[in-house]
């Protein structure tokens, strides 16, 4: 008996983990993301480097919003590093800091935009966005 309780701690430890790690943003051609995402609504534009000390400073995951023209960045547990959540209920939208390093890489421009768009928000350099981000709440 205590054998299978074990195996069962062991089995749950290691699927809440798998969980934890998965990567949260896709990369698609920025005329595709155009077409399926919407119309870019408002955009804020950020220096790489700026946007790598952040990464660096909010750990696996990080979520972003735009409010008022302004970007407003957590980290994956809903920490500020610029600004905060002004609720509980305010969406930000979380995805894999290192899902963003490789837009960064692959679209090989020297700035980003972040970009709300009717229904999500989306990350561009250069021919390449990043979408498929998950909106927190709900999912967080």
């Amino acid at each position: 008996m205590r054998s299978k309780l074990f195996y069962f701690v062991t089995f749950m430890f290691f699927s809440l983990n798998f969980l934890n790690a998965q990567v949260i943003g896709k990369i698609f051609d920025a005329d595709y993301a155009n077409k399926e995402f919407g119309k870019v609504n408002s955009h804020v534009e950020i220096i790489n480097s700026q946007l790598k000390n952040l990464l660096e400073e909010a750990g696996e995951y990080i979520m972003l919003n735009i409010d008022n023209g302004k970007l407003r960045v957590l980290n994956g547990n809903r920490e500020g590093i610029i600004g905060h959540a002004k609720s509980d209920e305010e969406v930000f939208y979380k995805m894999s800091t290192s899902q963003v390093l490789k837009l960064l890489e692959k679209g090989g421009k020297s700035s980003t935009l972040i970009e709300m768009r009717p229904k999500t928000l989306t990350l561009t350099n250069g021919n390449y966005t990043m979408d498929l981000v998950m909106p927190c709440p709900p999912v967080c």
